[in-house]
């Protein structure tokens, strides 16, 4: 879980998460591999425009006259083409009328001097300049034409930036800033610069976030006339392994130290789309939040789910010059083409010839995949809104598999027969299929990690059951008696059949550390591991010297009854025996735990008597000898209740009518309607053996005069009363608390049928 996360989620830059990622892109190109040419229909509205070899043939040597690309836009705006989107960059000047420009020059430097020029010459210069100014007829050309978007291309890395001075730099993103992204729009518009901020930030972590950029000359800028007309970038950044695999969709940039003079920026593929919908600038919108690019939308035709970046996986519909039609641009500018070829159609003007093509290595393998079909693919995934899905629900599905193989399958390993175990293994056939079917329908569900937690729990399951397993065995029977009263050991081995569940009457009691969780914070774990064992140790030694069975442990609390497995007429007698005696053992640890700097020792018990179903209970694999039922319930209820009264020992109605007359000592303490149940019960503190009345005698009878007086509703004497107790005995909790119920009473008296019944509202 925890490398799935971080390598498919947080994107973490660790060298295991990089490797891990690499693994799951890996896998991923083999399905596209395998699945070859898309399942898919190719969308038939894009097509591309090739500069080919065969075109510097026919149109001379790269780059040649954009006199070429005018004759081109004029012929698929004739032909009815209805976008054009360029995979180039036109940033320098044509340099075929060069000549012409130098003639310029030295004309106009002649005339500032005061040479009288020939007319004929200044007409014949403009002639030439018209003949031979290829830039200004493609300008033209893109006025005609309308929707055309010309490419810009950012630069990365400092080898991009050799030989470009800044002013350059600079004056290229002021041609960039007339064409930002059409419409963005903050999802907290009151926090608008801190999510600006965060979205930089994401782009800025991995590596995204350009030095630089090239624009197209401004003649060519001013040509794109009105929305008709923009720019985009055409850059396809490849994965560390350098496989393009996600589309990006925008990019923020500027030069301004402050990002909050910074734009988002459109990719060429965006400003494609748009134009072909022919939707308006506004009806564009990018939408980011406190977590980066949120999506893409088209006004109510087209909604793009990105990631944090912008970014969406491209589902390639095919292999490389297999997939959209290819046309040399040779043949469209010469009109060599079937008529209505490009009619209603995308078009998509980049270069695949040797020397001068864009290729990449795309999931397909090979560095032949030209980056403008990268491009169409791009485009056809937009219009049709079905890009790798990798989002919330993908992520679902690859935790539900992980969990499934981890989890689960851990443990039916562990306990299933070994020979079954290999089974395992053939899980992993079902989940390719899955992931590959998953695959088809748009669907990128992580392989790598899932399977992997298949192999190694298999493997290491195997490993711990063949290796480890039997000796645990062994060692499990030899120390098994160590978890059960030798006694019991010994009647059950001469009647096993008392382990069988049945009804009986017991006394249970439950025990438990006053405020151990602040203990436990305060104590190094070795060394709370140590006390507590101790103190467990004697609590349970007490249980078996008075014949008590130990029911289990609960964190820091003890359950043990008395009365089964064997029945015995005095089981409510040795559990009170035994609850004194935890009492004085405590009082013990408690001087030796703070001789030892260690904190304040305290425990509560509580103790009823009923019956309960008492028996060997579980399932077939594990069971337990324990004891269920109201009783059970009421004696945690009572033990928890000495919090509240601030008490150590409390005991049910039904354990002291059985010991009354057994030589113990008891206060009457309330009347109390526990939470769950409707009929009140008496509750009373075990305070000590009756050898011991004399000591607490007058502070008993002192408390129950308060008492009847508190039953007569004469709270303000039955409080007064309460506090005179407590003047003397500070520490008597119980007069402490009704001393508080008194205060309460006083300001909102119970109903005139109050019978003395205290409602508990919690555990």
């Amino acid at each position: 879980m925890v490398i799935y996360f971080g390598a498919f989620i947080g994107e973490a830059p660790h060298a295991l998460f990089t490797f891990v990622q690499k693994l799951e892109s890996n896998t991923l190109d083999t399905r596209f591999r395998y699945r070859g040419r898309s399942h898919a229909l190719v969308d038939p509205r894009i097509v591309i425009v090739d500069i080919d070899q065969r075109s510097q043939e026919i149109l001379g040597r790269w780059p040649f006259s954009r006199a070429h690309f005018a004759n081109m836009l004029d012929a698929l705006r004739e032909d009815g083409a209805k976008v054009v989107a360029f995979d180039i960059t036109f940033g320098k000047p044509d340099d075929i009328n060069k000549p012409v420009r130098e003639l310029h020059d030295e004309f106009n430097e002649l005339r500032r001097r005061g040479a009288n020029m020939d007319p004929r010459y200044t007409t014949k210069l403009k002639q030439l300049e018209a003949k031979y100014n290829p830039d200004a007829q493609f300008a033209q050309a893109i006025e005609r034409f309308g929707p055309v978007v010309l490419g810009n291309y950012f630069l990365y890395t400092d080898s991009d930036l050799v030989g470009i001075e800044d002013a350059t730099l600079d004056h290229y993103a002021s041609l960039l800033s007339f064409f930002p992204f059409p419409r963005v729009q903050p999802l907290r518009p009151e926090s608008y610069q801190q999510d600006f901020a965060q979205l930089v930030a994401n782009d800025a972590r991995l590596l995204l976030i350009p030095k630089g950029a090239q624009a197209n000359l401004e003649i060519f800028n001013e040509a794109l006339s009105g929305e008709r007309g923009t720019t985009g970038f055409f850059n396809v950044p490849p994965d560390t392994d350098g496989v393009v695999r996600n589309a990006v969709l925008a990019i923020p940039y500027g030069r301004s130290q402050n990002i909050d003079e910074w734009d988002l920026y459109a990719s060429m593929d965006v400003q494609a789309v748009r134009l072909f919908l022919g939707l308006p600038a506004q009806d564009t919108v990018l939408q980011f939040g406190p977590r980066g690019v949120a999506r893409i939308q088209f006004g109510k035709i087209l909604e793009l789910a990105t990631d944090d970046l912008g970014r969406a996986a491209i589902n390639y519909r095919g292999p490389d010059h297999y997939t959209y039609p290819y046309y040399s641009i040779a043949d469209v500018a010469q009109r060599a083409f079937p008529k209505g070829a490009f009619r209603g159609k995308i078009v998509l003007v980049g270069a695949s010839a040797t020397g001068i093509g864009d290729n990449r290595v795309t999931p397909f393998g090979g560095l032949t995949f030209p980056g403008v079909e990268i491009h169409a693919n791009i485009i056809d995934n937009m219009l049709h809104e079905d890009f790798l899905q990798r989002g919330p629900r993908q992520r679902v599905w690859d935790l539900a598999f992980i969990f499934l193989f981890g989890i689960p399958l851990g443990l039916w390993l562990g306990l299933t027969r070994p020979q079954n175990m290999w089974f395992g293994l053939w899980l992993a056939a079902p989940f390719l299929g899955g992931v590959y079917a998953a695959f088809l329908k748009g669907w990128w569900l992580n392989l790598t990690i899932p399977l992997f937690t298949l192999v190694a729990n298999v493997s290491l399951v195997a490993l711990y059951r063949v290796i480890i397993e039997e000796r645990e065995k062994r060692k499990v029977r030899g120390n098994f008696q160590q978890f059960l009263s030798p006694e019991v050991i010994r009647r059950l081995l001469e009647q096993p059949a008392l382990v069988r569940p049945r009804k009986t009457e017991v006394t249970v009691l439950f025990s438990d550390i006053r405020s151990f969780t602040t203990i436990s914070e305060n104590l190094d774990a070795q060394v709370l591991a140590t006390i507590l064992n101790g103190y467990l140790s004697d609590m349970t030694r007490i249980v078996f010297n008075t014949q008590g069975t130990l029911d289990k442990y609960i964190g820091d609390a003890v359950m043990a009854f008395w009365g089964a497995p064997f029945e015995e007429s005095d089981h409510a007698v040795r559990s009170c025996r035994a609850a004194l005696s935890m009492m004085q053992r405590v009082a013990e640890l408690r001087a030796e735990w703070q001789a030892e700097g260690h904190p304040h020792l305290d425990i509560g018990i509580g103790l009823n008597t009923g019956v309960a179903s008492v028996g060997a209970m579980g399932s077939q694999l594990r069971f337990a000898y324990t004891a269920m039922g109201d009783v059970v319930n009421l004696s945690s209820r009572l033990e928890g209740l000495n919090k509240e009264y601030r008490t150590h020992v409390l005991v049910g109605p039904a354990t002291y009518e059985a010991t009354r007359d057994s030589g113990f000592l008891y206060r009457e303490l309330d009347l109390i309607q526990v939470q769950g149940k409707l009929k009140p019960v008496t509750i009373y503190e075990l305070v000590a053996l009756k050898e011991a009345t004399a000591e607490h005698e007058e502070r008993l009878t002192a408390f129950q005069l308060a008492r009847a007086t508190y039953l007569r509703r004469e709270w303000l004497e039955a409080q007064k009363m309460f506090q005179d107790v407590l003047d003397r005995w500070p520490d008597d909790g119980p007069s402490r608390t009704y001393w508080k119920r008194c205060q309460d009473y006083l300001f909102e008296a119970p109903t005139e049928s109050w019978d003395g019944v205290f409602v508990m509202t919690h555990k």
